[in-house]
């Protein structure tokens, strides 16, 4: 942007006054001498600054990035570890079912074997209380064989 400077002489006071003309824009800015040194060190000034905006802008637009993409990160490990979570939670559950079902099975088992060990210590009762005179009891001619036997036993032995 191209400036020139036109000095105008006040015929009042005697001190100089300041223009700048654009060569763009027709209107005129009156500058008192006091202030030429700091408007031109402002517009010294003012395309560093700009550029330590942008720089800081364009910091500001990184750290934005890595912020989405930490987000991103952390939203993929959540959903990860909740599909894992869900799938160790239903083989957990299934582990558990089987347990059950393996205990009902073995409970079953258990009372099969109580019954026939139940079963097994009455015939032995029966089999204990079991004697000669029982069997014959009610059949004469299985009393009356015994009976040769025991006699049969008894003359041999003499």
């Amino acid at each position: 942007m191209a400036a020139r400077c036109v000095v105008l002489k006040n015929h009042k006071n005697r001190s100089a006054e300041y223009r700048i003309k654009h060569s763009l824009n027709p209107h005129f800015v009156k500058l008192r001498p006091q202030f030429f040194i700091p408007i031109i060190t402002l517009l010294r000034n003012a395309p560093q600054n700009a550029l330590k905006y942008k720089s800081e802008l364009a910091l500001v637009k990184t750290q934005n990035i890595d912020i989405t993409s930490f987000e991103s990160n952390l939203d993929a490990f959540k959903t990860g570890f909740a599909r894992n979570y869900d799938l160790a939670s239903k083989k957990f559950k299934t582990a558990i079912e089987e347990i059950d079902k393996t205990i009902d099975h073995l409970q079953k088992t258990k009372e099969t074997l109580l019954g026939s060990e139940s079963n097994l210590r009455l015939a032995n009762n029966k089999a204990d209380e079991l004697t000669i005179k029982k069997l014959t009891k009610n059949n004469p001619t299985m009393a009356e064989k015994f009976g040769e036997l025991r006699n049969d036993g008894t003359s041999d032995s003499e």
